[in-house]
């Protein structure tokens, strides 16, 4: 596997390579040339790559040319033992204080704010740095994308955006993150419950307001494990004839678990005041065939592979009740789950 992405990385061919969660296998798309295929129906099939942006049009790799691997042990993990850069904290912490104000001047309820960390690596492979992520998560949906026209990406995501399938959805509220010592499962507070609550209601009123004839179940909340990190998650399951894909993104993209609440509002205050692009940062990639089948997931725990090293995306869910230096050091344990693998 490490000298066919060696391979197709070097000749800068477009591709994606993933794991699915809990897979021992990676799957391989690749194309011939390099031609951008992009989809605004979904009636094609193939590995979708979607900005976190508002768009029409979708990029994606058509499973035409496709091959299978099996993941090797995990004890083939091999790691150059970089750690995560300690910068950029006063004007993450200026943003998040921003977003403080801003709940006393708006209807905000919920945002997400994130920053960008660039991680120097000369010597860098990617094809490693892949399959040590695959090793290192196996509860992950774990990709590494590469195309001309859209650049690299890498990441590793806990989180499930949409499964559509037979007019049925599932999709997961995912927010609040903790950590827990060996054994031990994240002691929560209040903010951390709240707001897993937050996103799973806005969830909920989003799927209903787009699908009038939708019938939901909500689970209980549960902790779930995402490298050293821990996170309240619900399952939210739907039911509708009306259930399309195309129709899904529009309901729910943004999630409140990357934009916030009210997904307006929270959108047009990320656009405002993050001061980047996040690009493919909290869009949405994976599997898509036709518009009433697809196994999406939140693009999370990810880095733009450059000429130079990585940047490593990072974000943090903020309340009325956050505290500054504290989703500040949020963002450096998430971005550890990325630099682990390097």
């Amino acid at each position: 596997m490490l000298e066919a992405l060696d391979t197709l990385t070097k000749n800068k061919q477009p591709f994606v390579a993933f794991k699915l969660p809990n897979a021992q296998e990676v799957n391989l798309y690749y194309q011939k040339d390099d031609q951008l295929h992009m989809t605004f129906d979904f009636s094609e099939a193939g590995f979708l790559m979607a900005p976190f942006a508002d768009t029409d049009f979708y990029s994606y790799i058509p499973n035409t040319y496709s091959h299978r691997f099996d993941l090797p042990l995990a004890n083939t993990v091999i790691r150059s033992g970089l750690t995560v850069p300690d910068e950029n904290q006063n004007p993450f912490v200026a943003l998040v204080q921003s977003a403080l104000n801003e709940f006393e001047n708006s209807d905000l309820k919920k945002v997400v704010v994130s920053r960008v960390l660039t991680v120097n690596a000369m010597e860098k492979n990617a094809a490693q740095t892949f399959q040590n992520l695959a090793l290192l998560y196996p509860t992950a949906f774990v990709y590494y994308w590469q195309h001309p026209a859209t650049g690299s990406w890498m990441g590793a995501t806990p989180e499930r955006f949409a499964n559509v399938k037979d007019n049925r959805l599932h999709t997961i509220a995912l927010a609040g993150t903790s950590t827990a010592d060996e054994g031990q499962e994240a002691v929560w507070t209040t903010k951390e419950i709240d707001e897993q609550q937050l996103v799973t209601e806005a969830i909920e009123i989003a799927l209903k307001t787009s699908f009038p004839s939708v019938e939901t179940k909500i689970s209980t909340v549960e902790s779930v494990q995402a490298g050293a990190l821990w996170h309240l998650k619900t399952d939210v399951q739907a039911e509708s004839q009306e259930l399309s894909i195309a129709k899904v993104v529009k309901a729910l993209h943004p999630t409140p678990a990357v934009g916030g609440v009210p997904k307006d509002t929270s959108t047009a205050f990320i656009l405002e005041n993050e001061g980047y692009d996040r690009k493919f940062y909290t869009g949405f990639l994976g599997l898509f065939n036709g518009d009433s089948n697809a196994d999406l997931f939140v693009n999370l725990r990810c880095a733009e592979i450059t000429s130079k090293g990585y940047n490593v995306f990072v974000g943090a869910g903020i309340t009325p009740e956050s505290d500054p230096m504290n989703e500040w050091r949020e963002t450096q344990r998430k971005a550890k789950t990325f630099c682990k693998a390097l």
